[in-house]
Order: structure tokens, then sequence, then C-alpha cells
């Protein structure tokens, strides 16, 4: 894992990490409501972590179910 993971890309990744695989919608339901983010914010974030290969997609009909490539074990132990 080359690129540094953001903050806000750290939140949406820990939602990855306990429940996955889950659309765009499913992170934006269980992330910290006093984030206030939109849904433009969370698909923005998921699409910088699949362009680091952190995260990986399959389609499902007309959504995306995203999950994580890193195990988080393995993200803390780079950190």
């Amino acid at each position: 894992m080359s690129e540094r993971i953001s903050e806000a890309e750290l939140a949406i990744m820990e939602v990855l990490w306990s429940e996955a695989p889950l659309t765009a919608n499913d992170v934006a339901d269980r992330i910290d409501k006093g984030r206030s983010w939109s849904m433009a914010t969370i698909k923005t974030l998921l699409g910088r972590l699949l362009a680091k290969g952190v995260l990986g997609h399959v389609e499902e009909g007309r959504r995306y179910l995203y999950r994580p490539l890193v195990e988080r074990s393995a993200y803390v132990t780079h950190e």
C-alpha cells in the first residue's frame, strides 16, 4: 500500500472492515451521523479508495458492492 489513507477515507474503511460487501447507500447509513456527509462525499471517498487499490467492487445490477482489499490488521501494521 503506497498511498496513505486520509482520516475521512479511514472512516469509510472502518465501516467496510466491520461489514462487507456494502453498497454506497449502506456505507452512508453506517457512517457517524455527526459527520453529516452527503452521498456525493461518500461516493467521492469510495472512488479515491478504489483508485488507491484498498477497495474492490463488483457490479450487482445497477449498484456496486464495495469490499476492502486490505485487512485492517495489515493497514494498522503498515501505519
